[in-house]
């Protein structure tokens, strides 16, 4: 199974983002979370996020990148969710433990706001807090899809294509990698 995290704080005006998840949505063994559906709140259900987590071969978030920054339920959703003693690091009784080593961990990132153009802002340092995030958790980073915003169906189809491109290559790397 691959979980995909969708943290859209709009999701119902991201006409974008909207075709890009009917691309992939139905792909085989893929579970459509969005985030913002389930915890308006921001009160995130750790058991159940966990659980989840934990039987899937790979985790993709899906998010609107403005000025560098993932939405800021997302950003609460890793700090719950990727605890110490779950995620990385040693639990209550001193045993190594990590729930989601050896998962593919993939980011697809919408350019949205003052920033649209990729190239302003380097990609490399853009996405390091959430590489360094996948490396102490023992998951296997793969370079993330920055798409800028889609002007029109042309491009909406490149974007899709690209999309369940990467998708195909994080299902058959990530299948490997957890087996």
């Amino acid at each position: 199974m691959i979980s995909l995290l969708y943290a859209h704080p709009y999701s119902l005006h991201a006409r974008e983002d909207q075709w890009l998840l009917n691309a992939v949505q139905h792909w085989p063994g893929l579970e459509l979370r969005d985030l913002y559906q389930l915890y308006p709140d921001f009160y995130i259900d750790v058991a159940t996020e966990q659980k989840m987590l934990s039987h899937s071969n790979a985790i993709i978030l899906h998010y609107p990148l403005q000025w560098g920054l993932p939405p800021a339920l997302l950003v609460q959703y890793l700090h719950k969710v990727f605890v110490k003693g779950w995620a990385f690091g040693q639990n209550s009784k001193g045993e190594v433990s990590s729930a989601v080593q050896g998962l593919g961990f993939w980011l697809v990132a919408q350019m949205v706001g003052q920033g649209k153009d990729p190239d302003c802002c380097d990609p490399h340092s853009l996405f390091k807090p959430m590489q360094q995030l996948a490396e102490a958790c023992g998951m296997h980073w793969h370079s993330p899809l920055i798409l800028p915003p889609l002007a029109d169906t042309t491009t909406a189809a490149e974007a899709a294509e690209r999309y369940r491109s990467g998708l195909q290559q994080l299902a058959l790397v990530s299948h490997t990698e957890r087996s």
